[in-house]
């Protein structure tokens, strides 16, 4: 019993030092600057000043703070181990609640994260977490497009929180893109097949065009249904400045990928 209780002990005097060694060492500052801390210069001022607007007016709504860093160093620690140790260290979310998330940018290794605070853990799964990174960030950043990604992942999970869709749906949702797509493929062909195949009549002009269009339309339908446009929070002003993380704690839970 003494000889366990003498290795604890060890353990104890080597990891704790080095655990409080690597919080000090963090590439980012000791404290958060806003809701958005784009150290890597990834987003346009309007941008940053249009993603802080969304978040302030949810932190109002709901006491949840999402934060969204980028870096363009990570001193070897991966976006997996970083995320919730800039999330520990900043104290994002509320103390006693936990209720803070945390989207880290590594654009040194072209990796990004979600970490999701203890008490959010049960809303933002790991699984769900990753079908956000998977299907609305990694898309847009492949394209260059990182505000459109960070916009889209907030907008997914603002929505998840405020119960404005359920994850059965969102997984509904994003499942079904690929197909949705395919079959308007196949419905403009069809179309097309019967304005353009072997019984065009030239004083068919004023007839055809209005399929035509109505075919259009109902693609472009098809292909804003993959979007979660429609439940954006929106963005607004007035909510009260940024007062920092309020204690928040992180356990590790989330998911992330590379593009």
């Amino acid at each position: 019993m003494m000889r366990k209780q003498i290795t604890l002990l060890i353990c104890l005097l080597v990891f704790i030092p080095g655990w409080s060694n690597a919080q000090d060492k963090l590439p980012v500052p000791a404290a958060p600057e806003s809701w958005v801390n784009d150290y890597a210069k990834v987003f346009s001022q309007a941008e940053k000043s249009q993603l802080e607007q969304k978040l302030n007016a949810f932190e109002y709504r709901s006491s949840t703070q999402i934060f969204v860093v980028t870096i363009d160093e990570n001193d070897g620690y991966p976006a997996s181990m970083l995320a919730p140790m800039i999330g520990e260290a900043w104290g994002v979310g509320q103390g006693g609640k936990d209720n803070g998330l945390l989207i880290l940018l590594d654009m040194a290794d072209r990796d990004v994260f979600i970490a999701t605070g203890y008490g959010n853990e049960e809303y933002v799964t790991d699984a769900l977490a990753g079908r956000i990174v998977e299907h609305e960030i990694i898309p847009n950043f492949k394209n260059g497009e990182y505000f459109a990604g960070i916009d889209a992942a907030t907008n997914v999970l603002i929505s998840l929180l405020e119960g404005k869709f359920t994850a059965n749906e969102y997984r509904k949702q994003t499942s079904s893109r690929g197909g949705s797509s395919i079959g308007a493929v196949i419905f403009m062909i069809i179309i097309l097949s019967l304005l353009f195949g072997g019984r065009r009549r030239s004083t068919g002009v004023g007839r055809s065009s209005l399929p035509l269009w109505l075919a259009l339309g109902m693609m472009s339908g098809s292909r804003s249904s993959g979007s979660w446009g429609s439940f954006s929070s929106g963005s607004g002003g007035g909510f009260g400045g940024f007062s920092g993380g309020g204690g928040g704690s992180f356990g590790g839970g989330g998911a992330g990928g590379s593009w």
